[in-house]
């Protein structure tokens, strides 16, 4: 199921999303983003545990690089938490990357496997990697399951006064027989 711009909405956007590009920069100083993870989840380390919006993996340029030559401690490769994601409009995806920056998106596909984002420099593709099932719908009649009269008896058939029908999904409805 493919779904243009004008009409996705933000739980489609859950999930785990893996890079398809080699080397696809953000910008100069942003580059390539290797692994997007969007919705609740709790981040689990050996001595704590955090609750995340999203996390996101990424490396940086070599200008960046070059710029943080007096940090002994810069890493290449990094991963921030995504503090909030939103869209705005119809087609804009905004990530909030911890307390030191955002990121601006045009979403040019959105599909139940594929996201294709376009940035400043060109076009980034992500691939949905399933976690888990995420949703399961059963396509079943609802039938009566057990029926009893206003005692609390069980009956083989409708009986004249009030039956409490209970149905095969658990719920029940009173039913008057006359």
């Amino acid at each position: 199921m493919q779904i243009s711009a004008q009409s996705f909405n933000e739980d489609q956007l859950e999930g785990e999303w893996i890079s398809n590009n080699d080397g696809m920069e953000y910008d100069d100083y942003l580059g390539s983003i290797q692994k997007i993870t969007l919705g609740n989840f709790m981040d689990i380390r050996k001595d704590y545990a955090y609750y995340r919006s999203g996390m996101i993996s990424y490396r940086w340029t070599e200008k960046t690089k070059e710029a943080n030559t007096h940090l002994n401690r810069f890493k290449r490769n990094d991963t921030e938490n995504i503090l909030d994601y939103f869209i705005i409009g119809n087609d804009r995806l905004h990530l909030i990357i911890g307390d030191q920056f955002s990121l601006r998106f045009k979403i040019l596909e959105l599909s139940n496997n594929t996201l294709k984002l376009q940035t400043k420099k060109g076009i980034m593709t992500f691939t949905n990697t399933p976690t888990g099932v995420q949703s399961l719908k059963v396509n079943t009649e609802i039938a009566e399951k057990a029926r009893y009269n206003i005692n609390g008896q069980r009956l083989s058939r409708p009986e004249k006064g009030i039956n409490i029908v209970q149905m095969s999904d658990n719920s029940a409805r009173k039913e008057v027989v006359k």
